[in-house]
């Protein structure tokens, strides 16, 4: 049976703590005395393909990162109370890592052992049933990366006169979905319904599964639909998984229905079905709503687990709310929930971002004192802490450690590096490091090019930025928005106008469109240059393209109108600011007034600098008159 929650599990936190021993210490933390648990480390297990095209159907690893930052006044001192909670187990708590994982296939070394006894039951006399058959079946497929395996065995016992059961059928459909032939899965459901085998809940359960990993939510909700309709009642494990397939395309309003009716329907959901709720709220920044299912929840007897501490940690730091995530961190670990890999890197990625590397380095000491061992999230974190704050010696020395712990860097990891080397104008380094990810069997993505291509610019090394553009083109690489972007940047302020119009008209022959950030650069680029008309013309073109000019573009071209003398048309672009749903801001005023007293236009000066003063904005130092 396909369980939902193998669905719902993802981005690392699958690490469970288990198989601990309790060792009893009382410390007192921020007031609370907390109970210290030792627990064994995560368990994991890694295994060679079988077949040339076999896909891997573990949970995929994605760390979420916060992407807005909310600053409370005092933010900086509350950050001593994440790293309080977790200071207590410095003390001699260490995850220990003797337990082993032992799952049903103990019996075999490898998949080679479990093909030769397959072939020995093959050929035994009596031949064993259908249910020993099985029980291998299942074996392999516990094993993982072995489905096309599994396939190729149960096409073998079909040929030696053994039918399949129910429950051979099954195992083929799962093994179908993991190798994404979501078709050929289907094609099994036929052969169920050709040899009279009643449709179960399992039955429902597999196929909704396999078609939520294959992306396919649509699809996996209309046959939900279908299996109410037939009079067969979802369990927990179908619920969760629509929930979790809606949660993942951003259906958090459709998901909390579901999970509402899943109650109303006398099907409680489970510690995943709460968990996937409350991370999806907290993800649409709902930490208020997912903190009132999190109370719901314990309220209604259902223990929390790893997982939904770490959603609502990271939802709660998001918003700066320290001392709330800190409360949090210590309800977990006084319920003897170790924080592991997840959690800490979460905290590390918030503390960087929020500038406070300091406090991400105790997080990483206390980590690593604890036993639990940082991972490429870990580390690729607090480099980017390293290199936001331009400290690039310190993250290449981060980066090197992560290699000689035997942690293999990523793309993400090396662009992080690439991009504090050339914030350092240090882009000999940069480029060196661009090409040592290459040698190392890694493809640098459009986030690599562009950071280089940045750095380049920057510099004013066009030609290399441009040999670069035309590298990633030549290596199957698309350029985005923000490539051309970079490079009209680039020769608009060395003044390689025409080589930026070029490029400019060479996008718009793509399928990219323009956007706002673009005009702006092309008509900054010609109200400085003095070409009016051109500037005239692409603030036309805006309109044509559907693109409402925001403050800056007309900012920008009032500045541009005024130097020019223009003081007329200059006004009138300002006027025409209000009329078309945008109203100039400080800046705006300060530049229309400058421009008027630079021309001895005293009086309107005075009149705008009165407006400007009705809307609560200050005059800068060269708009007095």
């Amino acid at each position: 049976m396909i369980m939902a929650a193998a669905a719902v599990r993802r981005g690392g936190s699958e690490a469970f703590f288990v198989g601990s021993q309790i060792q009893r210490r009382q410390m007192k933390i921020m007031g609370m005395t907390l109970l210290s648990p030792t627990t064994s480390s995560p368990l994991s297990s890694n295994h060679s393909n079988f077949i040339s095209s076999s896909s891997s159907s573990s949970s995929s690893n994605s760390n979420s990162n916060s992407r807005d930052k909310h600053k409370n006044d005092d933010a900086s001192s509350s950050f001593r109370y994440i790293n309080d909670a977790l200071a207590f187990f410095s003390g001699g708590s260490s995850i220990s890592s003797r337990d082993k994982h032992k799952n049903d296939a103990s019996s075999f070394r490898n998949i080679d052992d479990a093909l030769a006894y397959f072939n020995h039951m093959l050929h035994r006399k009596p031949r064993p049933c259908i249910i020993q058959f099985n029980k291998l079946l299942s074996t392999i497929v516990k094993m993982r990366h072995y489905h096309d395996a599994v396939i190729s065995l149960s096409k073998q016992m079909e040929l030696a006169g053994l039918s399949p059961d129910s429950y051979t059928l099954h195992m083929l459909i799962n093994c179908f979905f993991q190798l994404q032939r979501v078709d050929l899965g289907f094609s099994v459901l036929a052969k169920i319904i050709k040899l009279g085998l009643q449709l179960t809940i399992v039955t429902f359960n597999t196929l909704i599964n396999g078609l939520c990993k294959a992306g396919k939510f649509g699809q996996a909700v209309e046959l939900f639909d279908d299996m109410v309709a037939r009079g067969c009642q979802p369990d927990v494990h179908t619920y969760t998984t629509i929930i979790n397939g809606l949660c993942k395309i951003g259906e958090t309003a459709a998901a909390a229905g579901l999970f509402k009716k899943m109650g109303e329907a006398g099907c409680q959901p489970d510690v995943v079905t709460y968990s996937t709720i409350i991370d999806s709220l907290c993800k649409d920044r709902r930490v208020n709503e997912a903190l009132d299912i999190f109370s719901y929840m314990k309220a209604k007897g259902i223990s929390p687990n790893i997982f939904t501490y770490n959603s609502l940690i990271q939802g709660l730091c998001n918003f700066s709310q320290w001392r709330e995530a800190s409360a949090m961190l210590n309800e977990m670990m006084s319920l003897h929930i170790m924080p592991n890999v997840v959690t800490f890197s979460l905290l590390i990625n918030i503390f960087c971002k929020e500038g406070n590397v300091f406090e991400a380095q105790g997080v990483l000491k206390t980590m690593t004192e604890m036993g639990v061992e940082p991972n490429v999230v870990t580390y690729s974190s607090l480099m980017n802490g390293y290199s936001l704050q331009v400290e690039v010696v310190q993250a290449r020395k981060l980066f090197d450690v992560m290699i000689t712990k035997g942690c293999k860097p990523d793309v993400f990891s090396y662009n992080i590096l690439i991009n504090g080397y050339c914030k350092a104008k240090r882009i000999g380094e940069a480029k060196q490091l661009f090409n040592e990810m290459i040698h190392q069997g890694l493809t640098p993505d459009i986030v690599s090019y562009n950071t280089l291509i940045d750095g380049l610019c920057q510099l004013g090394r066009l030609r290399e930025a441009h040999d670069l553009f035309n590298n990633m083109l030549a290596n199957g690489n698309l350029p985005d928005l923000c490539t051309y972007s970079i490079l009209l940047d680039g020769f608009c302020k060395q003044g390689y106008l025409a080589n930026a119009f070029r490029l400019f008209r060479a996008m718009q022959s793509t399928y990219l469109k323009p956007n706002m950030v673009m005009y702006n650069i092309l008509i900054d680029a010609t109200c400085k240059s003095g070409n009016l008309k051109e500037a005239r013309k692409l603030f036309s073109e805006l309109f044509v393209q559907g693109l409402q000019p925001n403050v800056q573009i007309y900012t920008t071209i009032i500045n541009g109108l005024c130097k020019e003398g223009l003081l007329d048309e200059a006004l009138e672009a300002f006027r025409n600011m209000e009329e078309d749903g945008c109203p100039p801001n400080e800046f705006s005023y300060n530049v229309i007034i400058r421009g008027f007293l630079q021309h001895k236009d005293e009086s309107r000066a005075v009149q705008l600098i009165g407006e400007m003063r009705e809307k609560g904005f200050v005059a800068d130092a060269g708009t007095t008159a």
